[in-house]
């Protein structure tokens, strides 16, 4: 590894554990403190469930603006234990339908999907999503849609490795240089924690893109998400945005500790894959929630998370903000 990137590793590792076990966030040496969206009260969303989802609840939601089939927000959900994905759609991101002839695939969790990313096929969606979940040989996979119902696997984007999860993709188009990223969570679950990430021109071009650390750490992360946001207090770089790396971390997660729980660290750095340092006021989520997925519509923030409200029992939950 090269050694500023280990520097770098080092840094973030200490900076993750470090909240994990006091739950007093680091942050970045002689920099401006950087805070994320002060988010409203979670509320449930998706209660209604479908023969198909049996014992499983939907777990993540990535949602779109597409204006078609008479509903403003297409959104496609994944179940906790991958079982397979759906499709909901909404006019006000409160208020979901489910498709009725859901399940689109099965073998299938955390679908991502992107619009616009190909310009000679403007229509064309595009879809990370987990193969094999809960596996030591899951996978990830891109896959693509016209009518976001019929989806199609294109093609692998990250390979089984040996004893090692690859999970929780993240599909994100930067909005400054306009290349595509790939961020994903790579371990064994226990005590091996990685969030890497790839980026290429083309989004077709993400399975040969050469992947970068961006945290490694023997305590629980995983789950990340991307946003970019402008005019962020304390941002030093040109229109002052700052690129928000939400994650999932559970403190005490293989102790006794009755204090252990879910929780969602949100991260922060200059370029969707530099230096990330944990914003000020982590957890900005707790309680038993994780996997935050985050959107911005109409000038404001909506994120989807799920919250753990009794054992074995995942609710999806929307919480909202405004934007600096």
């Amino acid at each position: 590894m090269h050694p500023m990137r280990w520097l770098s590793s080092i840094l973030v590792t200490l900076a993750i554990s470090s909240c994990a076990s006091s739950q007093t966030p680091a942050s970045k040496p002689d920099a401006t403190a950087i805070r994320y969206l002060r988010l409203r009260a979670p509320r449930p969303v998706l209660p209604d469930a479908q023969p198909w989802e049996g014992d499983e609840f939907p777990h993540t939601l990535s949602v779109l603006e597409l204006k078609r089939g008479g509903f403003r927000y297409w959104g496609w959900y994944g179940l906790n234990e991958g079982r397979g994905i759906g499709l909901a759609r909404s006019n006000d991101l409160v208020n979901w339908t489910k498709y009725d002839k859901n399940p689109l695939w099965t073998n299938a969790r955390w679908p991502t999907v992107l619009q616009n990313a190909d310009p000679n096929h403007r229509k064309l969606l595009y879809f990370a999503i987990t193969r094999d979940y809960d596996t030591p040989s899951s996978y990830i996979v891109l896959a693509s849609s016209e009518d976001g119902i019929h989806v199609t696997q294109e093609k692998t984007l990250v390979q089984t490795v040996a004893n090692q999860r690859n999970q929780n993709p993240n599909l994100f188009r930067d909005p400054r240089s306009g290349r595509f990223y790939l961020t994903f969570y790579r371990g064994n679950d226990h005590d091996h924690f990685e969030i890497i990430s790839k980026s290429a021109l083309r989004v077709q071009d993400l399975d040969k893109a050469q992947e970068k650390i961006l945290m490694q750490t023997s305590a629980t992360v995983a789950a990340p998400t991307l946003l970019y946001v402008k005019n962020v207090p304390g941002a030093k770089k040109r229109e002052k945005g700052i690129y928000y790396l939400a994650t999932e971390i559970y403190p005490h997660r293989y102790t006794d500790d009755p204090e252990g729980e879910w929780e969602v660290k949100v991260f922060a750095a200059d370029t969707p894959d530099g230096d990330f340092y944990p914003v000020e006021g982590n957890p900005v989520l707790r309680g038993q929630r994780a996997c935050l997925f985050q959107h911005v519509f109409r000038n404001r923030f909506y994120g989807f998370d799920c919250h753990l409200d009794k054992p074995d029992h995942w609710v999806l939950e929307l919480t909202e903000a405004p934007l600096p």
